[in-house]
């Protein structure tokens, strides 16, 4: 009798042992969760995007300011060592190029970014307001896909995107999101036309003068004197493939000038006039072949 209970108390023991393991098994088949999918990019060229900490909500790069002087320099000619070889390797691509500007005129401002009134008489400050819209470009343009980039792309008609030099930049800041890699480099402060003519296209400013001929009926603008400031380079390049897909250039001047009214307004005489021009063009580059694209849909 008591063999009877031992050996029934093993062979419960034995079953309670494989339910055991079987709910056990059940439990990490059904019951766990499914670990989060995560997506691998392979980063072409490593940069040292440490030295910025984030894009902020307005897509500016936020810098960190943690680091050494000796690192922040050998991290900055890292960066615009990337940013003049990838750049000027445009000139050398076949692409589909579409252009988009934003031009706008408003206030200077002073050395503490108070703001600057336009001039002493009030109705050029509102002439000039009301004639911006006239005064501005803001067309946009593209080439298609085999199209002549170097007639397209600044510096308009030459072999180069880029002849920058590290004296020429106060910053060079990298900051990737996702497959996407931002990369801002920022000219020393007031800018020179000389160094301006390395990366831009000079006419895009300088004619804002004789966008004034558009209000000629109105008034008259003596040449001017142009502080460059705040002028920047922003590529935009796959992670993986180090293609630059979009470069934006940023300019903004102060304008000094003379302005005499004409017509209905030459009561006002001569009036010295100070403003501020900005612009913004960005450039986007497509290689995606129409043609490869028309085989692949037969």
């Amino acid at each position: 009798m008591k063999k009877s209970v031992k050996s029934r108390f093993t062979a419960l023991l034995s079953l309670s042992l494989v339910f055991a393991l079987l709910f056990g098994l059940c439990g990490c088949s059904f019951f766990s969760e499914d670990e989060p999918e995560t997506t691998v990019i392979n980063v072409k060229t490593p940069l040292p995007t440490d030295v910025t900490s984030s894009i902020d909500e307005n897509s500016n790069v936020v810098t960190g300011t943690d680091y050494s002087p000796e690192a922040l320099a050998a991290n900055t000619k890292t960066i615009f060592e990337y940013f003049n070889l990838h750049l000027n390797e445009l000139k050398g691509e076949t692409a589909s190029v579409s252009m988009r500007q934003g031009k706008s005129i408003g206030k200077a401002t002073d050395e503490n970014g108070e703001s600057i009134p336009m001039s002493d008489n009030e109705y050029v400050n509102v002439a000039i307001s009301t004639l911006s819209d006239l005064m501005v470009d803001e067309s946009s343009d593209s080439i298609e896909y085999g199209g002549d980039i170097k007639a397209f792309l600044p510096v308009k008609g030459e072999d180069f995107v880029s002849r920058l030099t590290l004296d020429d930049i106060e910053s060079a800041t990298c900051a990737d999101n996702g497959t996407e890699r931002q990369v801002t480099v920022t000219l020393k402060s007031p800018a020179l036309p000389a160094t301006l003519e390395k990366a831009y296209d000079m006419n895009s400013v300088d004619d804002i003068m004789a966008e004034f001929e558009k209000a000629n009926a109105y008034m008259t603008a003596e040449k001017p004197v142009i502080t460059y400031k705040d002028c920047r380079i922003i590529i935009t390049a796959d992670i993986e493939t180090d293609e630059v897909v979009r470069v934006e250039y940023i300019k903004t001047a102060d304008v000094k000038t003379t302005v005499t009214g004409e017509g209905k307004l030459e009561s006002i005489g001569t009036v010295p006039v100070i403003f501020n021009y900005s612009s913004s063009v960005t450039y986007s580059i497509d290689r995606t072949n129409p043609e490869d694209e028309t085989l692949a849909e037969r």
